[in-house]
């Protein structure tokens, strides 16, 4: 291995994002509430055990949808690839997409309006793998291993930017 570099970034909460991880949790242990006042209310002892059960797994369900609203990007840069991906609640692993350098049409700053054509071009499928903290955003617009054009939006830190900027010399904008 050549260059090795991995960048752990946290995601922030948008407002949106903190309206869905307080009500998509609710709805399960609601429902599951429902069924348990309907069946103490109807007097309904042989169900009576499968509505604690029920709310019980609903319980497990919606803890389990609160926290998949924690979520990290990765980064890992190894010698010409970047790997993009998603940890969710630091537990479970989906790696997003992964990026060959050699493929690479631009790096640039989100806000060089000189060279950022590549995100608002409806050819190119978007990925967005930022903080949502303000930090300085850069993009590289790329084909995948199957072809597809992508434009990814992340935050590299300076070590992955200068690396980058090495390996794709005159398709890096600064």
């Amino acid at each position: 291995m050549d260059k090795y570099i991995e960048i752990s970034i946290a995601k922030k909460l948008t407002p949106k994002d903190r309206i869905l991880s307080f009500v998509l949790p609710l709805l399960p242990i609601l429902v599951s509430s429902y069924i348990l006042v309907v069946v103490m209310s109807l007097r309904l002892t042989l169900l009576l055990a499968s509505a604690v059960i029920i709310c019980a797994v609903s319980l497990y369900v919606s803890y389990r949808i609160y926290m998949s609203f924690n979520i990290d990007w990765e980064y890992i840069l190894v010698d010409d690839e970047i790997r993009f991906t998603k940890i969710i609640n630091k537990t479970k692993r989906k790696e997003m997409i992964t990026v060959n350098l050699q493929k690479t049409e631009a790096v640039a700053r989100v806000d060089d309006r000189e060279h950022n054509q590549y995100l608002n071009n409806p050819s190119y499928k978007k990925y967005i793998f930022s903080s949502n903290t303000g930090r300085q955003c850069w993009f590289i617009a790329a084909a995948t291993s199957n072809g597809q054009r992508t434009c990814i939006v992340f935050e590299p830190d300076d070590r992955m930017l200068d690396t980058i900027r090495l390996t794709v010399k005159s398709k890096f904008y600064k």
